[in-house]
């Protein structure tokens, strides 16, 4: 069997599972989980995009939108309150968890049958900067900033309840 012939269903797997998450995003009234559900909505688009070959975009996608999910929680757990008012969602959970599995999935039997799993060769840390500087510095000037940005919120966060 030819591993490219799995590929449309792979897409297609990723594709309606991204779109039920993202139903979810906009249904759910709790931003905890609305949030929850942003962050399983990007995870599954980074999938597919590895998917399609783009695997510098897919980890950029993670660190950014991934990051950007995951402060948006913690920025609503700390302006809501973790005793707020919270609705129940029967659903959400099992479609969160199922997203998940589906991506993990979809991502390990990709490997295998792509053979994305393989040793590298042995790099030194000087040709791994200078191949990451020669090719790849919009990509990693983006990646810094956008973590210190989240670092300086989360920290910003943090220190929002002290006293002077």
């Amino acid at each position: 069997m030819n591993p490219f012939d799995l590929l449309p269903l792979f897409a297609l797997i990723l594709g309606v599972a991204s779109i039920i998450s993202a139903y979810f995003v906009i249904k759910t009234k709790d931003l905890i989980y609305a949030s929850s559900m942003l962050a399983v909505l990007a995870s599954l688009t980074a999938a597919l995009i590895a998917l399609l070959g783009y695997g510098i975009v897919s980890a950029y996608l993670v660190l950014v939108y991934v990051g950007a999910a995951v402060m948006f929680i913690i920025i609503a757990i700390s302006m809501v309150g973790v005793g707020s008012r919270e609705t129940k969602e029967p659903f959400l959970g099992f479609a969160a968890g199922a997203a998940l599995a589906i991506t993990i999935g979809i991502v390990i039997l990709a490997g295998k049958f792509y053979n994305l799993y393989t040793y590298p060769e042995y790099v030194t840390v000087t040709q791994a900067a200078s191949g990451l500087l020669t090719h790849y510095l919009p990509v990693v000037a983006l990646i810094i900033i956008a973590q210190a940005a989240t670092l300086v919120e989360a920290i910003s966060i943090s220190r929002r309840g002290e006293k002077k």
